[in-house]
């Protein structure tokens, strides 16, 4: 074989703490003082700072990517690594490094001396490249143990940006007393049939801000202090529930269970009122001839500005065929008549007794978690296998979750506060939108909208709309 005259050298680095890329400068003049005893040229030098090659980084190489496909086009005839180690961890990758060799004819070196020339040096080479994946995959068992170690002794994963409640650098050991009456505060509101948005505004109304980018709160970031399961104290490894933590936090376990409950309840999808809406009755509203749901905009005719429906053509009907564009009618005579029929349905309800809890699932709880511990302790003591306290701890905490959540739900249940929906129906600060939205949603299916015709009366006829209560069958009386 001819001495490769354009050689790609390839360097690279798991961790440059000081970032000063000391490692990969010395592979290079290594590297470069082989190809000049060998009589090589060097072409180019790919360069990986601060990559891992190991079988547990999920991290790309371009660099590795982009020598790969200048050997298979002919830019580069040969590479040369300081070792092979630095070339891949991965027994897979090594093989199929040197299967492209082999296919495309490009020259390969390092400065250990392997011999790829050779099936005995091609063995050899991959012999050290298993090694290299075996220290690499033992290094990574040190460290889940060691992190498994400090979950079990009730110390959270600290990494990340601050957390909303604790202090800034104390690797959350430590709570920022402010920001905790303001989590307790958001725990009320959310007990008590309040929304996240509520609590976003309360937060915002006493001057508080997000920790990361020091922005207003809304919605989606106060759910994300009150899902991190950090607020509540608990200690998870890899998705399993370990414990709790030994440091102060602004829940409890029980509190931060409950928070889940109501989340959790609002999750699901609504027919209608999910997402930041405009209009009170936007979603509600069907037309009369298609069934698609119809649009509310706002339109100027004459000099005068108002509100109007309309069945739109980009809109699917129930067929599903677009939108006839049959129907175009105002808003504030259909919007008069919903809210006479929404007031009439609030003023009716009574305020119902809560149902005294069914069960009593203290008991059961202490007893799993007994039985935990216990397991724990026969673990640490070297009296059970490792795969058997792993097994039998999933299955303890599996059935300990579902008591917790049952208990949660009873919690919530009871500690809610009969809502006065009526007043709440009667402010339309816009920031009450959502919750109106709600309580139309928990009296109105939907409302079908016909048109009124040419040389039409006003006010129109009460039949021009047929509003559907929910529950009600297909054949349902008109509104």
């Amino acid at each position: 074989m001819a001495r490769p005259k354009r050689v790609g050298i390839y360097v690279r680095i798991s961790k440059d703490r000081k970032g000063q890329e000391l490692g990969i400068q010395r592979q290079e003049k290594a590297c470069r003082e082989l190809c000049e005893r060998m009589g090589w040229g060097v072409l180019k030098v790919y360069p990986e700072n601060d990559t891992s090659a190991s079988t547990t980084s999920k991290r790309r190489r371009p660099a590795y990517t982009e020598m790969l496909r200048d050997a298979r086009e002919g830019l580069i005839d040969g590479i040369v690594v300081y070792s092979i180690d630095r070339l891949t961890r991965r027994i897979t990758e090594l093989t199929h490094f040197l299967e492209e060799q082999k296919e495309h004819g490009f020259a390969f070196a390092t400065t250990e001396g392997e011999d790829t020339a050779t099936a005995n040096g091609r063995m050899i080479l991959t012999i050290k490249g298993a090694v290299a994946q075996q220290e690499t995959e033992r290094m990574s068992e040190r460290v889940n143990n060691s992190l498994l170690q400090r979950r079990e002794q009730g110390k959270p994963h600290a990494g990340g940006s601050r957390l909303f409640g604790f202090k800034e650098g104390s690797n959350l050991q430590e709570v920022e007393p402010e920001e905790v009456k303001l989590i307790r505060l958001g725990y009320k509101i959310l007990l008590d049939r309040g929304t996240p948005g509520d609590v976003a505004r309360a937060w915002n109304e006493r001057g508080a801000r997000t920790p990361e980018a020091g922005t207003a709160w809304d919605i989606q970031k106060v759910k994300r202090v009150y899902r991190s399961e950090r607020i509540g104290g608990i200690v998870s490894y890899k998705g399993q529930d370990i414990g709790d933590s030994i440091y102060p936090h602004p829940l409890t376990r029980e509190e931060w269970e409950n928070v889940q409950t109501i989340l959790d309840s609002r999750a699901t999808p609504a027919r209608k009122g999910s997402g930041k809406r405009k209009h009170l009755y936007s979603g509600f509203l069907k037309c009369g001839h298609c069934g698609s749901t119809m649009r509310i905009q706002w339109a100027t005719i004459q000099g005068r500005t108002f509100r109007r429906t309309a069945c739109h053509s980009s809109q699917v009907g129930a067929n599903g065929e677009r939108g006839c564009g049959k129907v175009i009618r105002r808003l504030d005579w259909i919007e008069a008549r919903i809210n006479e029929v929404v007031e009439a349905a609030l003023a009716k309800r009574r305020p119902q007794a809560q149902a005294a809890p069914s069960e009593d699932l203290s008991g059961e709880i202490k007893i799993l978690e007994e039985r935990i511990r216990g397991l724990r302790n026969r673990w640490k003591e070297g009296r059970m296998e490792d795969e058997d306290y792993y097994d039998s701890l999933t299955h303890l905490r599996s059935d300990l979750q579902t008591l917790r959540t049952r208990e949660a739900a009873s919690v919530v249940r009871e500690t809610r506060t009969e809502t006065d929906a009526l007043a709440v129906w009667k402010d339309e600060d816009m920031q009450n939108l959502e919750r109106r939205r709600a309580i139309v949603a928990s009296v109105i299916d939907h409302v079908e909208v016909f048109s009124v015709g040419r040389g039409r009366k006003k006010p129109p006829e009460l039949d021009s709309i047929r509003i559907w209560p929910v529950g009600a069958e297909s054949d349902g009386s008109k509104g």
